[in-house]
């Protein structure tokens, strides 16, 4: 039976992939063969692009992209070199995100809408920028009385 957890010829991206959950993920795929696509976005003292050289130091050809999730022209030109360089995507993490950690009478409204914007804008903006290099392969998962049969890729 085919190791269900190896990645071999698999392209792999996962956004938010400089440090913490991200840069475990991707550290992990690409221990089970997968190529890997490490994504960050810029900020003002270039901490995110030294993170995201110092994971993909630790993997073997891994591409590395600035790509703010929120920006379409960035996300699209992110999945074009993906494709060009790749020849597709197989697998898509959405990490990407952030937290302003504030009650809700210390939070401003634009604080929210940045949450909001990075956390699901930015993952709705990829995935559907993804659909045009997902090589995709359905399997049906089995009914229950409670989950109607669902579509999945894997």
């Amino acid at each position: 039976m085919k190791d269900p957890l190896d990645f071999s010829g698999k392209v792999v991206l996962v956004t938010g992939s400089s440090r913490g959950i991200g840069a475990e993920m991707i550290k992990a795929f690409n221990k089970r063969g997968a190529q890997c696509v490490v994504n960050y976005v810029a900020d003002p003292d270039g901490q995110n692009k030294a993170d995201a050289e110092g994971v993909a130091k630790e993997l073997k050809e891994p591409l590395v992209f600035e790509c703010d999730v929120t920006q379409d022209v960035q996300v699209e030109a992110m999945m074009a070199e993906i494709g060009d360089k790749r020849g597709g995507l197989d697998i898509l993490v959405n990490n990407s995100g952030i937290i302003r950690d504030r009650t809700i009478k210390k939070m401003s409204v634009e604080e929210f809408e940045s949450v909001v914007r990075v956390n699901l804008t930015g993952t709705f903006k990829v995935t559907r920028k993804a659909a045009a290099i997902l090589r995709m392969r359905v399997r049906t998962l089995p009914s229950t009385p409670l989950r109607p049969g669902l579509s999945t890729s894997g």
